[in-house]
């Protein structure tokens, strides 16, 4: 994939937030001034949102905190040699990146392998979304787990995962937070986080799981007309910019015990913890099927394997099956 190092050597230098002429950008750059006007643009292909003043001056409106490897791992609280773990500038989409290495056995045996992104190309959400998110905005990354059991034994795993999000959320004081069955995490009704699941393996095992996490930061003005939904982000929740490495260190400890536990006990260990943050317990809500079919009831719990369980006319009734969507009858 190709990468315009140039393009982030400029961010680099105005990631300040200071006024930059064109002129001393071109110099230090070593280019010509039609050559930083090409970086500028490229960088708001990255949904970067640069300011150019009058054609000369140059600045850019949020700074953005960087993934730094070693302090990621100190946020973990555990050793190094636990997590595999690979920042990039730029790639496709980290759940395609881990898919890929998992499909060409070049995963690391005995390690957790992560990889994250300050930017994805061709970022992939639930129901074949695409996951919009400019240059530094977010937290975006994807984990390889695997387990011992085969696929079958996997249901629930997208719920544990939103719960991980939700405690390490939650630690800071953030209020208003809730998960929507299965992988969304809102924030006043709004989207903070979501989720992305991928299985391979067998039915009786092995199986791995690549899940991928999209968690929003401080979303530029250029991103927010792009999102297809209510959107927010944790700059706007905190009215502070927290720092991502903190916020990532400490979800994959989060995620690396949730998942150990959730391997062992299976779903039904958290179940009654997921339906405490739903944020649809006991509302009415439109089940939405993928063939346009929609059922209405009361959301009464999850079942054992997480299928959201509805109160309709005919009964209780169960429902795990494809990409249902959601909606709740009260917004």
């Amino acid at each position: 994939m190709y990468v315009n190092l140039k393009a982030l050597h400029l961010l680099v230098l105005l990631n300040d937030g200071m006024h930059h002429s064109a002129s001393s950008l071109a110099k230090h750059l070593k280019c010509s001034l039609t050559s930083i006007y090409f970086l500028v643009y490229q960088l708001k292909n990255y949904s970067v949102d640069v300011v150019d003043i009058d054609g000369n001056i140059i600045r850019m409106n949020k700074p953005i905190v960087w993934l730094n490897t070693e302090l990621i791992i100190k946020y973990t609280s555990v050793s190094s040699k636990k997590f595999d773990l690979r920042l990039f500038d730029i790639v496709d989409s980290t759940n395609n990146y881990l898919l890929n290495q998992l499909k060409r056995k070049a995963l690391i045996k005995g390690t957790v392998s992560v990889v994250a992104t300050e930017f994805q190309t061709s970022g992939r959400g639930r129901e074949g979304r695409i996951w919009q998110c400019g240059f530094g905005n977010g937290l975006m990354f994807s984990m390889c787990w695997r387990f011992d059991k085969g696929v079958s034994h996997l249901s629930g795993l997208s719920l544990v995962t939103g719960i991980a999000i939700l405690r390490v959320l939650k630690s800071y004081s953030i209020q208003n937070i809730n998960i929507k069955w299965p992988n969304d995490i809102l924030c006043n009704n709004h989207k903070l986080a979501g989720i992305l699941i991928e299985i391979r393996g067998e039915i009786c095992g092995p199986s791995y799981a690549v899940i991928g996490i999209g968690i929003n930061f401080n979303l530029s003005e250029s991103i927010k007309p792009s999102i297809d939904q209510k959107a927010i982000d944790l700059s706007e929740v905190t009215s502070n910019l927290i720092d991502r490495n903190q916020v990532f260190g400490e979800l994959l400890l989060e995620l690396h015990n949730i998942l150990k536990d959730f391997n062992y006990y299976g779903f039904v260990y958290f179940k009654k913890e997921w339906i405490s943050y739903h944020s649809y317990e006991g509302c009415e809500v439109d089940l939405i099927f993928p063939n346009g079919l929609s059922i209405t009831g009361i959301v009464d719990g999850i079942a054992d394997n997480g299928a959201i369980c509805l109160l309709t006319p005919e009964g209780k009734k169960s429902f795990n099956v494809g990409n249902i969507s959601v909606r709740s009858r009260a917004y």
